[in-house]
């Protein structure tokens, strides 16, 4: 478990681990699709802060309010508009989208989450998870070849005496 939490990953990784330790005992419980929901999001909002790129005052601004948003959707079309090669599956992530309001709250829209809701939660979860590692493990490695191509370091001059 992380034991020190800094980063939109860190505390994804986090609720993840408490999930998929719900998910494993047999937990089926409404709180668990907001958490799924909210892990989510945390994945996609790391991606975005670590790795797209501002160039305008307006990109930091249309940045900043991404950030805020609890839609998956938003959080998936900007990821994908503003990080190349980004890949996620959509449809799978999008069925948990909502469940962060919808799953918390008595009213009009709150809904009871079943079993097959809990395997959707899960496989959303799951995919949304590797996508982003994906990403990041891409970027990791462009950026040790991005290293590689630098000219090597000029060896210090011996000091005149």
């Amino acid at each position: 478990m992380v034991n020190h939490l800094e980063t939109y990953f860190d505390f994804a990784e986090n609720d993840y681990e408490f999930f998929s330790a719900a998910y494993n005992n047999g937990m089926v419980a409404n709180q668990m699709a907001a958490i799924a929901q909210g892990i989510c999001e945390k994945y996609l909002k790391h991606v975005i802060t670590e790795y797209a790129d501002v160039n305008s005052e307006q990109e930091l601004q249309e940045k900043s309010s991404i950030l805020r948003t609890h839609s998956l959707a938003k959080l998936i079309k900007y990821a994908k508009n503003h990080l190349e090669d980004f890949a996620i599956n959509k449809g799978q992530v999008q069925l948990i989208d909502g469940y962060y309001f919808s799953t918390r709250y008595p009213g009009e829209e709150s809904i009871v989450i079943d079993q097959e809701d809990i395997e959707d939660c899960k496989a959303a979860v799951e995919s949304c998870r590797e996508s982003v590692l994906q990403y990041m493990n891409k970027a990791k490695v462009q950026k040790i070849e991005d290293l590689e191509d630098l000219p090597p370091k000029p060896k210090p001059r011996k000091p005149r005496l």
